[in-house]
């Protein structure tokens, strides 16, 4: 079998970084993102590459009344109040996208899905962390199910789940299981990305993250076919490596940046796994042509790689297909 490049975003907007990040630090980003979305998609277009865009349910409404009518009955109740987004948070939203594009993004939506070649996937409906104190299986069943509803209106299948902040244990992958899924994207096989609560989390690991952006210190992260069926019977496309921002302070050593990642992508070609990049639309909200630009050279490089090796560009939900007709051979 050819490997395989895999991109997945997490698309979020304001809903995903509340709780971290003040609208008044964030803002340039998260309304940059209506800037250089159209101009990602045209991106990947022009290189032929497909994109699974995980998405939260939130975003998908065309009015706030929508949005209030579609939140679930069983809500969790987490010990850290900041990430209790609903149902009083929901007093500050705007009424529709035409006055809200902090929390509003159908067209953006329409925009994916138009393209006819991308997969539109679950994010969950809120943003739910599953790892922290005061989640629970039945919030986050409800959640789900709020989530499958709302995409089944639109008339978009939902076979993939992307854990908000990459949190996730047996326990809820099972109930994806349960609910219909058939994969997820994982973390990379590493302790440096082994998935944890906020409050579990330590300025040392997110350090050494960062070096490994530049230097290889956790691996190549290329994942096997034949090594993708998780326990929960999910399959897992484990993240390879996250697209960092263009860091204007770290701008002399972009070219380590780009070859950490160029020199993995070679490695799953020629030994034919998979390579899984991930981002946030949001996180190229600012910088936009400088981002775009580093894109590009890491699209560049996969196509002369489809080549060569016929190091192809698929969906999350497409390398289900390939690995189920592997399997019946």
């Amino acid at each position: 079998m050819n490997g395989a490049f895999v991109i997945s975003l997490d698309f979020e907007l304001y809903w995903g970084v509340r709780d971290s990040k003040s609208l008044e630090h964030y803002k340039e980003n998260i309304l940059g993102v209506w800037d250089m979305m159209p101009r990602l998609l045209d991106l990947l277009s022009e290189f032929n590459v497909k994109a699974t865009f995980a998405t939260v349910g939130l975003l998908s409404f065309e009015s706030k009344e929508a949005l209030i009518a579609a939140i679930p009955d069983k809500l969790p109740d987490y010990t850290h109040k900041a990430y209790n987004w609903y149902p009083d948070y929901l007093t500050q939203i705007g009424h529709s996208e035409e006055d809200d594009k902090i929390h509003f993004a159908p067209s953006l939506i329409k925009k994916i899905h138009d393209a006819g070649v991308h997969e539109i996937c679950t994010h969950t409906f809120s943003h739910y962390y599953t790892l922290e104190a005061g989640a629970s299986i039945e919030s986050f069943n409800a959640d789900i199910e709020a989530a499958k509803k709302r995409w089944h209106a639109l008339g978009i299948p939902m076979n993939t789940i992307i854990f908000p902040r990459n949190q996730y244990n047996d326990e809820y992958l099972k109930a994806c299981k349960e609910a219909g899924f058939i994969g997820f994207r994982g973390t990379e096989d590493s302790w440096l990305y082994k998935p944890m609560s906020r409050l579990k989390e330590n300025s040392w690991r997110r350090f050494l993250r960062l070096i490994d952006s530049y230097w290889n210190i956790s691996g190549l992260h290329c994942n096997d076919w034949d090594e993708l069926l998780d326990s929960s019977g999910l399959y897992n496309i484990p993240a390879s490596r996250f697209l960092r921002p263009y860091p204007s302070k770290l701008r002399f050593l972009e070219g380590l940046r780009l070859k950490r990642i160029t020199d993995a992508m070679t490695y799953a070609a020629m030994a034919g796994k998979i390579y899984h990049l991930w981002w946030h639309p949001h996180n190229f909200g600012k910088d936009i042509q400088k981002n775009l630009n580093f894109l590009r050279a890491i699209l560049e490089h996969q196509h002369t790689l489809y080549k060569i090796y016929g190091f192809e560009s698929r969906t999350m939900n497409k390398c289900y297909s390939i690995i189920n007709n592997y399997e019946q051979r």
